[in-house]
């Protein structure tokens, strides 16, 4: 085969073919997958959604993991946001039967952090634990 009138064996165009295709995907592969976390908001209180039993739970994450939270409101007649202060993240406010999400990436540091709603921050709130 010859490009710009120079033979260049099979095995060479070959071999660069792969080198292209490994540079485009090492940052696919080597991302950090986010995991979503479902909350929903309802009696005045944050629950997970396959757990509404647990009121205000706390969400075990681990350190500089990227984490999406959907929050649905079935609060009928609330508005209620989910705010996670150290993240620097807020939801838009949102009514009954609608959903908001947030994505950030967990610090670094592990401890228990604090998340909450902002208009009802005394009765919505909980905790997020970073190990």
């Amino acid at each position: 085969m010859s490009i710009l009138g120079r033979r260049v064996s099979k095995k060479v165009i070959a071999t660069m073919t792969g080198l292209m295709l490994l540079v485009a995907l090492v940052p696919a592969v080597s991302s950090t997958p986010t995991r979503e976390v479902t909350l929903v908001a309802k009696g005045m209180a944050f629950y997970l959604e396959d757990d509404l039993q647990t009121a205000n739970p706390t969400i075990e994450v681990k350190a500089g993991e990227r984490v999406r939270v959907v929050l649905k409101n079935q609060d009928r007649g609330f508005v209620h946001d989910f705010a996670f202060p150290l993240g620097k993240v807020v939801t838009k406010e949102i009514t009954w039967n609608q959903s908001g999400k947030v994505s950030f990436k967990v610090p670094k540091t592990p401890g228990t952090y604090e998340y909450y709603c902002q208009p009802h921050r005394l009765m919505m709130k909980g905790t997020i634990r970073v190990y």
